[in-house]
């Protein structure tokens, strides 16, 4: 195979790989669906009906269907949707960050989600936010069920918090100063605000993105399929699917 060209052997390698995963097993359970649970966040997560659409659904729904698979989407906060993943009464997320609290009932699998910058939204003729002591004395909105980073749960204990359920509500607290700040991930805020038409300002200082994950429940019988699954995103990327998902995007 050494003297084949190089991208004859990398078409090769990739058809093989497919095969394989193919003749692998088939999930025990496919008369059940894969039930996944979250948060509505666009463009990360959408749901329409039963549906599930967003960057993170899509290349779900890809991996799914080349396994077979079918899925059943349901929207809930993000709090209940930890919930039901540790009482086992679903099976899969899509974007949670590593935790060792949520590694209790959590399994992280293999398949690392691209990061995304958390940053910091105020009106126009707010005083600038440098740094994660700016926000001393300054009423910010977080999203109720989430993280935002070792950084930042490192210093919010001596921050002025407020929880919500969803980013929309954040962001028109803010607009008609009912809080100070907002902080969100930066592709869902630009997509929000374009929606909502709000004039807010995008500070200077953001949180690096840490990876999320795709994860399953430790109760979930779907466990003993994760190979399948981490194989089936792995072939996306050498297939070039995933770029092409998140180009959208």
């Amino acid at each position: 195979m050494q003297f084949l060209p190089a991208r004859l052997r990398a078409w090769l390698g990739s058809t093989l790989a497919g095969l394989a995963l193919l003749c692998l097993p088939a999930a025990a359970q496919t008369t059940a669906p894969l039930r996944v649970v979250g948060s509505s966040d666009p463009p990360y997560r959408s749901f329409q009906g039963e549906d599930g659409g967003g960057l993170y659904y899509e290349l779900l729904k890809e991996a799914a269907r080349r396994l077979g698979w079918a899925l059943q989407f349901s929207e809930v906060p993000s709090a209940r949707a930890f919930l039901m993943m540790e009482q086992g009464e679903a099976d899969l997320m899509m974007g949670p960050l590593r935790s060792l609290e949520r590694e209790r009932f959590l399994h992280y699998s293999r398949i690392e989600l691209p990061a995304e910058d958390k940053c910091f939204y105020t009106r126009p003729g707010a005083r600038p936010i440098n740094s994660l002591q700016d926000l001393q004395g300054r009423m910010l909105a977080v999203h109720r069920g989430k993280r935002y980073g070792a950084e930042f749960d490192n210093a919010a204990a001596g921050l002025s918090r407020t929880e919500v359920n969803d980013y929309r509500a954040a962001l028109e607290m803010l607009a008609r100063e009912r809080i100070e700040v907002v902080v969100i991930p930066e592709r869902q805020a630009r997509a929000l605000l374009a929606e909502l038409k709000l004039a807010l300002l995008r500070q200077p200082f953001c949180l690096k993105g840490e990876t999320p994950f795709v994860v399953l429940s430790k109760r979930s019988p779907w466990l003993a399929e994760l190979a399948r699954l981490e194989r089936s995103f792995q072939l996306m990327q050498q297939d070039g699917s995933w770029k092409r998902i998140l180009e959208r995007y």
